[in-house]
């Protein structure tokens, strides 16, 4: 059986500490791993779609791609921007969203629709400035806006465990995203059309694949 997906974060973590210390020991780990951890999270969270879409059989149904994968101009350019600056009559700028991973319709292995985004970060803190503009943007053009995070901080599993959406973090998080996942072992009771467990990515994806 193959480790749960926050074992594998967790392993990563150590294997990464262990490594570092043997070429630098002097260096600073910590800030070594906050400049590498957001690229390790990524890699494990495009590993768990793999699975899952394999798994679920959607393979001929839906493709994930992550922002750097995408050769697509219309896919991009959806999830985008033009921004005019201040009225003057020359070409717009155009802002990326660059959200980390893109779920697509396919048919006849051609994507067709944009089904949902995803923005992959450790923390609440990293997103929130950012995907309160997109998340406005994307959602009005039918495209679902979610978070995979770790919750280093312990925000959402303090509101799932309590019940209680006391602190700022956690309001900002079950009123922004279609859905957040978190990458956790533990059931998940409260709050459940939004906080997730990241092995229902798929059986969400498949759901909303059908609601067309």
């Amino acid at each position: 059986m193959g480790l749960s997906t926050r074992d594998a974060w967790r392993v990563v973590k150590e294997q990464f500490a262990q490594s570092y210390q043997q070429q630098y020991p002097a260096g600073d780990i910590g800030q070594a791993w906050k400049v590498l951890s957001g690229k390790a999270l990524e890699q494990i969270v495009a590993q768990e779609f793999q699975n899952q879409i394999q798994q679920a059989g959607l393979g001929q149904q839906t493709q994930i791609q992550h922002w750097d994968q995408v050769r697509n101009p219309l896919v991009k350019q959806i999830l985008s921007e033009s921004l005019w600056l201040r009225g003057e009559l020359q070409e717009p700028y155009l802002a990326e969203s660059k959200v980390d991973f893109i779920a697509m319709e396919l048919q006849n292995g051609q994507p067709v629709r944009v089904v949902a985004v995803y923005s992959c970060k450790a923390s609440l803190a990293e997103r929130f400035q950012q995907d309160l503009f997109w998340a406005d943007r994307l959602r009005g053009r039918g495209i679902r806006f979610c978070l995979i995070t770790l919750d280093n901080a312990g925000v959402l599993h303090e509101a799932i465990q309590t019940g209680q959406l006391t602190r700022k973090e956690a309001k900002m998080a079950a009123s922004l995203y279609d859905r957040v996942y978190l990458l956790s072992d533990e059931s998940i009771q409260r709050f459940t059309r939004v906080f997730r467990t990241i092995d229902l990515l798929a059986e969400d994806l498949k759901r909303w694949l059908e609601a067309g």
